[in-house]
């Protein structure tokens, strides 16, 4: 599913040169849940970044469901996203101008699919993380972890390879935090590939395993932590 060797990232500016990441190698296969865990400025949000093609790299190779990825034109990173990645964010990035439903549709738009199959299943995935009721709230209508169940709803309507989740807990009380971990169990025993970084080791210990980077290295045990009920 996800292959990466020799992974290096640069970040310049005029008074110096940063080494985010150096060297990283990992791989990930297909139906797993994996954390990735480190103190600030360890290299984890830029590895995901990474891996999310959302940002560049200066050296290494960069496999993503069989397609070498290594070194993209911003369209074809832009067309590969839409069709095989989903995302969710600690901040949620729903449009408030528009009801939930509308905003799960969203990627669907462009991919060209029609306003009645978009509706129909962006209501299927409404229904299924307990939002269906509410599909024309607006956003601002929602609590925290509302809106983040409809962020999930939104990140797999593409049906994608795999969903890369930064910090999703991140601004949720406990109870909620509960509630979206127990809903991305239940996605990955569906199938569903997840890719999570959190600062959180009670989160990070409800993922199959989890992949500790440290001054832009991978700590070269990757330690298993318990498993997904």
């Amino acid at each position: 599913m996800i292959e990466i060797s020799g992974i290096h990232k640069w970040y310049k500016s005029e008074q110096q040169r940063h080494h985010a990441l150096k060297g990283v190698g990992l791989s990930i296969e297909a139906g797993d849940f994996v954390s990735i865990v480190g103190a600030s400025g360890s290299g984890k949000s830029t590895l995901l970044n990474i891996l999310g093609l959302l940002d560049g790299f200066d050296e290494g190779r960069y496999f993503l469901d069989g397609i070498n990825v290594s070194h993209l034109k911003d369209a074809q990173a832009a067309s590969i996203r839409n069709k095989k990645i989903g995302f969710v964010f600690q901040s949620y990035n729903l449009l408030d101008i528009k009801n939930i439903r509308e905003n799960v549709e969203m990627p669907l738009i462009y991919q060209g699919v029609s306003k009645k199959d978009r509706k129909r299943r962006a209501l299927e995935l409404l229904d299924i993380v307990g939002l269906k009721e509410h599909s024309e709230y607006r956003p601002n209508q929602l609590s925290g972890g509302q809106k983040q169940r409809v962020a999930i709803a939104r990140s797999i309507i593409t049906r994608p390879c795999v969903i890369f989740a930064d910090e999703p807990t991140g601004a949720l009380d406990s109870v909620s935090t509960n509630e979206i971990m127990a809903l991305f169990k239940s996605l990955n025993s569906m199938g569903n590939t997840i890719v999570m970084v959190t600062h959180d080791p009670e989160v990070a210990e409800q993922t199959k395993r989890t992949i500790r980077v440290s001054d832009g290295l991978i700590v070269p045990c990757e330690q298993a932590l318990g498993k997904v009920a």
